[in-house]
């Protein structure tokens, strides 16, 4: 393989659900379609589905039975037992040929010996973050070890590397830690100036400059994609999915749900759940390019870049469930510091404040309250000399270029579908989304008649 300049190289990322034998000959076409086009790729991988879930459950069973040593150096054996069966189930599924197979499963072997071992560490010191992080980083590790001999079974020489072989440098902020990106970025640049394989690196991973492995926190993996892209001033970063890229709607929802072609990065910032705010910084920082694309079908992707698309109008109808909004009312209301006063309550209990409204005599507020403090702050709210009236809602939202115009169409349409929305949308300059807060049994129907009027 031949050395490629860096604006020919493209980060590729494999998450773990599509890290299944019914996609992995499509991961192989992909990479294959970009060396045919003379880029270079580079792959950044997530654990297999379902490891790190396993992880966390099992690092929670041992934090219960601490006081069970024995039992629990027994029941560690038969968790390793348990995913080394997942991944040599994988590994068997696929075409890997023996040679490279043996080397999967000696290298998966040793890394599992090395798990037992921090499992039982964690098991007898208890130092539960420090641990906590190195044993949820095995996963991306487990499945760089597959993928890579994947690939050399498949005539398509690549090589292995963890975020400590590079390295990957964080802060000691452990199970949401942050990239050093000035000295990460110089350690990237120097390891694969050079590139003479693919280049194969574990996600979600880093390491302290305590030398403590650490994770990067929800959508890791994501994150050490987007990173490495803008470290390396990439080509772009493809994000592969199982799905048709960024659709316009949730399709269980809205059965005309499209594939939106282009986003700017503050409209896939608003939208959420595209891309995990942590990585759209580094990509934003140098302005690199991000797809969201179909492992199936590369035609169905969402180009996410600097400038998107020009063209004005809405692009996506998103939603959020689980809210409560809160009326508060009463003499409290008027006096001077109420509202840092409830802000205080509601911080305290970690319920997120989404919106909040003024009326002549009212307080609006909608809140998060999926984590069960929500009567804790009603009680204490009510002891700051006011009433309050609440009740279950959902937010639906609509992201894209917007103006005035698309504001009172929005807020027109609201009050046709369901004729007491709890709030409409208020427009600002640049406006890129409008939300609205309705009736949890009305949501449904509001989503799909703004799809008809903005998007179909």
């Amino acid at each position: 393989m031949n050395t490629k300049s860096q604006n020919k190289i493209i980060v590729n990322k494999f998450g773990g659900g599509i890290l299944a034998p019914e996609y992995v000959l499509l991961m192989i076409k992909r990479i294959k379609e970009q060396m045919k086009k003379s880029y270079q790729p580079i792959i950044i991988v997530s654990a297999i589905n379902g490891i790190t879930d396993d992880l966390e459950k099992f690092l929670s069973i041992l934090e219960k039975n601490k006081k069970l040593s024995k039992q629990n150096n027994s029941l560690i054996k038969k968790f390793i037992k348990k995913i080394r069966a997942k991944h040599i189930q994988i590994i068997n599924s696929v075409k890997i040929d023996k040679k490279n197979q043996q080397i999967a499963i000696t290298e998966i072997n040793n890394l599992l010996k090395n798990l037992e071992i921090d499992f039982e560490r964690k098991n007898k010191f208890n130092s539960l973050d420090i641990f906590q992080d190195k044993i949820l980083s095995y996963g991306e590790k487990l499945s760089t070890i597959f993928f890579t001999e994947f690939l050399n079974s498949n005539n398509l020489p690549a090589k292995k590397y963890f975020a400590e072989n590079i390295p990957i440098i964080t802060d000691s902020n452990h199970l949401n830690a942050n990239i050093d990106f000035k000295k990460s970025a110089k350690n990237i640049n120097a390891k694969f100036k050079n590139i003479k394989s693919i280049p194969i690196i574990a996600g979600f991973t880093g390491i302290s400059k305590n030398k403590n492995a650490t994770t990067l926190g929800r959508g890791g993996t994501d994150t050490t994609a987007c990173f490495i892209g803008a470290a390396m001033k990439t080509e772009k970063i493809i994000l592969w999915k199982d799905v048709n890229g960024v659709l316009s709607a949730d399709p269980q929802i809205v059965k005309n749900a499209k594939t939106i072609r282009f986003l700017s990065y503050l409209e896939a910032e608003e939208a959420g759940k595209i891309i995990h705010d942590k990585a759209m910084q580094y990509v934003k920082k140098t302005k690199t390019a991000v797809e969201v694309a179909s492992i199936s079908d590369y035609s169905r992707r969402t180009l996410i870049s600097a400038n998107g698309s020009k063209q004005k109008g809405a692009k996506i109808i998103g939603f959020k469930k689980g809210l409560t909004m809160m009326v508060v009312s009463g003499d409290g209301i008027n006096e001077y510091g109420f509202l840092f006063e409830i802000s205080k309550i509601l911080n305290l209990l970690a319920l997120n404040m989404v919106l909040i409204r003024n009326t002549r005599d009212s307080l609006q507020i909608v809140v998060d309250s999926r984590n069960g403090n929500l009567k804790k702050a009603i009680d204490a709210i009510k002891k700051k000399n006011c009433e309050i009236d609440a009740s279950p809602v959902n937010m639906v939202t609509l992201i894209g270029n917007l103006d005035w115009k698309t504001a009172n169409i929005f807020n027109d349409t609201l009050i046709k579908t369901c004729p007491n929305p709890q709030i409409g949308a208020f427009p600002y300059k640049d406006c890129v989304r409008l939300e609205a807060i309705v009736k949890t049994d009305e949501m449904e129907k509001v989503m799909q008649n703004f799809h008809k009027i903005f998007i179909e």
